[in-house]
């Protein structure tokens, strides 16, 4: 039976949008088992005996074989920390969500926001040393405004990731994901942002890699850059620190069926939104600060809970300058719910 673990580390701690897709480059299904089939040798009698049968490969045992047999290496070490999922579905309620002019780079005040998210990703083996992941995203947002109309934004987003075996110690991925968004204000009109980001990982030991890399976020009327830089650190098979910038955090999981993590996610509350074509798209700068709960419920499926401070400030480069990270723990507090399909880390 193949073991191989197969969980792409490197892109552990992006968002909820692009994020998807790295997170899912090798996140990669689990193994068919055999099960004994009851035989009649009479009418009247029944036997244990297993047969011995050919069964067709299913997609799902020859992808994960295809992947355990190539050269690509995820993880040297030994975690219980279950892989990222092939599919999420979310809601999160925030008392009151970041939205930034992007002219000016001042912040909107008194919205307040709860949103539902869905996004997947399918991994596909090129060859011994190079995979793709394609997927989707889908989010609807829920503004309500203090002092004017309340209003929604639907965002849809299909893109691709790609990751290469370089060498022995090194990796090297990339991925692209152009997102719409439609607002239902009443001077809105449809806007569209590309997501994307290139990034390396140099595993130093069995325990230990270092990442560097680029987010970068470029649309009609905001483009910045987001450095992705740091190293992971597995502690133990329950244990593992993980500080790499923007969202470092630090991570429990007791066992199989259960992964506790405190620190930065990407934050779905933070927005940009021109006051003048009354535009609105994603600002990836913006993080959530948090602890995160979550426990496989049966099989695959796995359920989770998050809650925390949201629409914090994380380092951003501009073409005319750099802004410095913001650490305001007063921020509105914000409550996730989700369910998550991750298929067993060992096959």
């Amino acid at each position: 039976m193949v073991s191989q673990r197969l969980s792409l580390e490197l892109f552990r701690h992006c968002g909820q949008t692009g994020d998807l897709l790295a997170r899912t480059a090798a996140s990669l299904l689990m193994a068919q088992l055999c099960q004994p089939v009851w035989a009649s040798t009479e009418a009247s009698e029944l036997t244990s005996e297993v047969i011995s049968s050919e069964r067709r490969e299913s997609y799902v045992a020859r992808t994960a074989r295809q992947f355990a047999e190539s050269t690509i290496e995820f993880t040297r070490s030994v975690s219980n920390a279950p892989i990222p999922p092939l599919a999420y579905l979310g809601s999160t309620y925030y008392g009151e969500a970041m939205v930034l002019d992007p002219e000016s780079g001042d912040e909107i005040e008194n919205y307040s926001q709860q949103s539902t998210t869905q996004a997947a990703g399918v991994p596909f083996l090129l060859s011994s040393t190079d995979a793709i992941v394609l997927g989707e995203y889908v989010g609807h947002s829920n503004f309500k405004v203090d002092d004017g109309d309340d209003f929604s934004v639907t965002s849809v987003g299909v893109g691709g990731a790609w990751l290469t075996q370089y060498s022995d110690d090194v990796q090297l991925a990339a991925f692209v994901m152009p997102v719409w968004h439609h607002s239902t204000q009443e001077r809105g009109s449809d806007y569209w942002q590309t997501m994307g980001g290139a990034f390396a990982r140099y595993t130093a030991s069995d325990d230990v890699w270092w990442a560097f890399g680029l987010f970068v976020d470029a649309s009609e009327f905001n483009s910045y850059a987001l450095p992705y830089v740091g190293a992971s650190w597995q502690l133990s098979s329950e244990w593992s620190i993980s500080a790499i910038m923007p969202w470092p955090s630090v991570n429990y999981a007791p066992n199989d069926d259960e992964f506790y993590s405190f620190g930065a996610i990407f934050s779905g509350a933070a927005w940009a939104l021109d006051q003048e074509s009354a535009q609105i798209g994603l600002d990836l700068s913006g993080f959530d600060l948090g602890f995160t709960a979550q426990r496989r419920l049966f099989g695959v499926l796995w359920g989770g809970l998050s809650l925390g401070v949201g629409g914090l400030r994380a380092l951003a480069i501009y073409g005319d300058g750099v802004e410095l990270p913001s650490f305001d723990v007063s921020r509105s507090p914000y409550f996730n719910i989700n369910l998550t399909l991750r298929p067993d880390a060992n096959l």
